[in-house]
């Protein structure tokens, strides 16, 4: 993942210093705000790089990260293990972009939105090695060609390099869907690759 700017400062997660997780987490259902704060601001690096991943476009990052830390920290009692809250809220990162991602592609069909191109050289770090960032480009290229899930799964395999069972447990779905999602989103490249100079 070194190879994308967003990734190069490490997030604030899990440093040594200060209460851990589960505290943060317990104390934030008991209503502390302080509590609240701490994971917003020990998670929002994280959050922002994978929102800007998923969906390639820094213009709604925002709407994404703050819509994502709301739905997390109004639904903290349904989180069983509180030491997981980051796992637990890079799920609803997901989510949450999958559900942007299909509300911009319904408002673009009917004319209601058009969506702004993609820089993916704005976010690609400059380190990269030619072969991964042409791949990159690739990739965010056919963001709005193929199926949104399909385009998130790739993502999620390619660009933060999840196995099977992570990319499902962060799209909810069943490893022989997320397989499927992946078979949709090989061969749209594989056709996009045809006309591709090499």
């Amino acid at each position: 993942m070194g190879y994308l700017n967003v990734v190069a400062a490490e997030p604030q997660t899990q440093s040594r210093a200060g209460p851990s997780d589960a505290v943060l987490v317990v104390a934030a259902r008991a209503g502390e705000a302080w509590a609240r704060e701490s994971l917003f601001r020990r998670y929002r690096q994280m959050v922002y790089g994978l929102a800007l991943r998923l969906t390639g476009r820094a213009v709604h990052v925002d709407d994404l990260v703050q819509e994502s830390f709301i739905r997390a920290l109004r639904s903290l009692d349904r989180l069983n293990d509180p030491q997981s809250f980051a796992r637990w809220l890079g799920t609803i990162v997901v989510y949450t972009a999958s559900k942007m991602r299909r509300h911009e592609r319904m408002l673009t069909r009917i004319g209601l939105s058009h969506p702004e191109p993609i820089d993916a050289d704005s976010f690609i770090a400059k380190t990269a090695s030619p072969e991964i960032t042409s791949e990159l480009r690739f990739i965010y290229a056919l963001l709005d060609v193929m199926p949104v899930e399909a385009h998130m799964a790739l993502v999620l395999k390619r660009v933060e390099g999840m196995s099977l069972e992570e990319i499902a447990e962060h799209m909810h779905l069943s490893v022989a869907t997320v397989k499927r999602r992946l078979s949709t989103a090989e061969r749209h490249l594989a056709q996009a690759t045809k006309g591709r100079p090499k």
